[in-house]
């Protein structure tokens, strides 16, 4: 974290790419998902800008700033047709830096607190704020066409007794 307090203070920038071996539990996540292309697994790059930023009154506290910028695309699969749905994420998040968080920034929900700790990444970090963005469910939002083409047309099963009640 003395990093993170460094760089905002002096409101530095750091800009890269991580690959996803830098980020075991994300790969462990989209292994669940289905994912298990392991090409596409290998492929993966997010691109990061951390940003320190002016520091920020939170109530009469002032504490220093950083931004967060993530792009990526992940190889997801559809759980509904079991094909690829490549996922382009791009995010931006911002973090004030603090022992303990003062009451008006837990009341800020623009504004994540980063705990000031010496055991802090930026490849942890990243990888925290992609496994939050990660759906629950990962489907198409429109019908799969594979699974249209597949359901046709049924009979209606009560359709019979419509016909038993005209018949009375």
């Amino acid at each position: 974290m003395a990093h993170f307090q460094e760089l905002a203070k002096q409101q530095k920038t750091v800009e890269g790419a991580l690959a996803l071996s830098a980020m075991p539990r994300l790969h462990e996540a989209l292994q669940a998902l289905g994912v298990t292309d392991a090409a596409a697994l290998d492929g993966i790059q997010v691109h990061y800008r951390l940003q320190g930023l002016p520091s920020r009154y939170f109530g009469e506290v002032s504490l220093p700033m950083l931004a967060l910028s993530l792009q990526t695309t992940l190889p997801l699969v559809c759980q509904r047709c079991f094909e690829p749905m490549p996922e382009s994420l791009e995010m931006t998040f911002e973090f004030a830096l603090c022992d303990e968080p003062p009451e008006a920034l837990l009341e800020d929900e623009t504004v994540d607190w980063l705990e000031s700790t010496d055991e802090s990444s930026l490849e942890v970090l990243v990888e925290d704020e992609l496994l939050m963005a990660l759906p629950i469910s990962v489907m198409h939002e429109e019908a799969c066409t594979q699974l249209q083409q597949s359901a046709g047309e049924k009979p209606n099963p009560f359709a019979v007794l419509k016909q038993l009640k005209l018949d009375k």
